[in-house]
């Protein structure tokens, strides 16, 4: 059974000028996926989408967020993916500090 995966995500866009950006946040789930993956298509090549994880998301996790937006970058846009280390998760009070 493929068992689907939800992460805390914080995401800025910012588009190939750099002078616009958008922000979100939220869980990475598939319709988030989407989401983000549509308006990255639209701010168009050489846009830039960073998204941020808590600090304590696994390799395994960081990786997989990767892959869901490798296509992106095979369209000519930034994709970062990277671990915030002021940002600690808690999974009983939500999306954190």
């Amino acid at each position: 059974m493929n068992e689907q995966k939800v992460f805390p995500f914080r995401a800025q866009l910012a588009k190939n000028s750099g002078v616009q950006r958008s922000e979100r946040t939220g869980w990475l789930t598939p319709y988030e996926v989407e989401t983000l993956f549509a308006d990255a298509l639209w701010a168009g090549r050489g846009s830039q989408l960073e998204l941020r994880v808590p600090a304590r998301t696994s390799d395994a996790g960081v990786d997989w967020i990767r892959q869901r937006f490798d296509r992106l970058r095979k369209r000519g846009i930034g994709v970062r993916v990277r671990r915030d280390e002021s940002w600690s998760f808690n999974e009983k009070s939500g999306l954190g500090s």
